[in-house]
């Protein structure tokens, strides 16, 4: 009993220790924190979070700006159909001999002649051209196409601004939070005041997180007030990203969750009336690039097929006659 006595005391006394120890730490941890929590908020959260913030806002903003030198030949084969009037000039004496019917006068009957004639150097004679000109030649292709694409206003703007709208509000918060022990005080007193504190609200820092580009796009591009073909304007769907947190994302955008509706319910609205318009669903939920693969290999199936069924029998490969022996190898 004794020893089982001392034993319990060791115990009892080694865990009051340990206990008293790991608590020691934990409040060291925790003064430290409360020390250094304004220097890890600025340094380490906020420079991290908004700089991922500001990425996806400058990747959403930029534009492609890319020149593609285009250098190749192409075969062109083809008749022009030429038909008009012109004037050509001789550029040499050209010489003609002509049959000619001469009338006497007073009725003296009819004498036939031959006439020579010489059409000078530089006599313009008008001409009707109506004839096929072929054309056989290679004619070499030297072009610079520039493009100017800006992303916002292509199907990436949406996963973009998907990832965005993730950081948003936590960006936020995290500007509008104190960023020092007198900033905190003066929240706190505002809190106990009865002031409504807006986490969410917009800061300097959301009304513009991307400072710029280190190139230019778009300068001295002539192009981009040029219309685009109607049948080539992409239809605008009413399919919004999900966002982030959902009760996050409803202070943000709260057009979204009125009537309690959600971007999830709205996207579903919004690809009803594609049905009803008679778009396919390939057109804009980002299968477009497989069923394009899917045709191309189908169309390079039927062209090999329709290949195969030109072949006469004649173009066919002949099978090998082998011989019934074979000779004896030397010295076998």
């Amino acid at each position: 009993m004794r020893v089982l006595r001392a034993v319990g005391s060791f115990l009892k006394n080694f865990f009051i220790m340990f206990s008293f120890i790991v608590n020691l730490f934990l409040v060291v941890i925790i003064i430290g924190l409360l020390l250094f929590i304004f220097d890890i908020k600025n340094n380490i959260v906020t420079p991290l979070v908004s700089g991922l913030h500001s990425s996806f806002v400058g990747l959403d903003e930029a534009t492609i700006d890319w020149t593609i030198p285009v250098r190749d030949t192409i075969p062109v084969v083809l008749d022009i159909p030429l038909q008009t009037n012109t004037v050509v000039t001789l550029t040499e004496p050209v010489p003609l001999v002509v049959g000619a019917a001469i009338t006497l006068p007073g009725g003296a009957g009819n004498l036939s002649a031959t006439v020579n004639l010489t059409l000078p150097e530089g006599l313009e004679l008008p001409v009707a051209l109506d004839l096929n000109v072929p054309v056989d030649e290679e004619l070499d292709i030297a072009l610079d196409v520039r493009a100017v694409i800006p992303i916002n206003q292509t199907q990436l703007h949406d996963p973009i601004n998907n990832l965005r709208l993730t950081f948003e509000p936590i960006v936020r918060a995290l500007y509008n939070l104190p960023s020092n022990f007198g900033e905190a005080g003066e929240m706190v007193g505002n809190i106990l005041s009865g002031q409504p504190i807006d986490l969410l609200a917009e800061n300097a820092y959301s009304q513009d997180p991307w400072p710029g580009y280190g190139e230019t796009a778009g300068v001295n591009y002539t192009l981009g007030n040029e219309p685009v073909p109607i049948s080539n304007q992409p239809l605008v769907t009413g399919i919004v990203p999900l966002g982030g947190i959902p009760a996050l994302d409803q202070l943000i955008r709260p057009e979204l969750y009125a009537g309690s509706s959600s971007p999830a319910q709205n996207n579903t609205r919004a690809g009803e009336n594609m049905s009803l318009l008679g778009i396919q669903s390939y057109f804009y939920d980002g299968s477009f690039g497989g069923v394009q693969q899917t045709r191309l290999q189908q169309s390079i199936t039927a062209s090999a097929t329709a290949a195969a069924q030109t072949i006469s029998p004649e173009m066919m490969p002949t099978a090998m006659t082998l011989p019934q022996e074979t000779p004896a190898l030397p010295g076998g």
